[in-house]
């Protein structure tokens, strides 16, 4: 059984290099193969990159997609990683775990996890810049 997808109206789904928005009503594509795939709610754009792990996102969600570059997107991903759980040791579990996904080539549940990252890392830099 293949992976379905709800594409509610005018949502859009990056598919295997192929933007597709949903032009109508409410309607279900149905993947009978494993390809590279983001709903456009998971899309980082690079222009808002703004953050270490927003960065460590595109790079992942651009391996994802992008097979040409995989070896020097993968060591810039890894230094960047390392780099990342120097500054913010409270992050270095959660970043590790990323990097066991991404080393088993697991682009998809690495991005998920990324995500989450992503919001622990928003609320320490809230957190920091909070007046004592």
């Amino acid at each position: 059984m293949g992976l379905k997808l709800k594409l509610k109206p005018n949502e859009s789904v990056f598919l295997s290099g192929a933007l597709i928005r949903n032009a109508g009503s409410s309607a279900v594509l149905e993947l009978l193969n494993e390809v590279p795939m983001l709903r456009e709610k998971d899309i980082l754009l690079g222009e808002n990159a703004k953050s270490p792990c927003k960065k460590l996102y595109l790079i992942m969600q651009t391996l994802y997609f992008e097979e040409a570059s995989r070896e020097k997107l993968l060591l810039d991903f890894d230094a960047l990683r390392k780099d990342v759980a120097k500054a913010a040791p409270s992050l270095k579990k959660a970043l590790g775990s990323v990097g066991e996904k991404v080393e088993n080539g697991q682009f998809y549940p690495a991005l998920k996890e990324l995500q989450k990252v992503i919001e622990i890392e928003s609320q320490l830099i809230a957190h920091a810049k909070q007046p004592e």
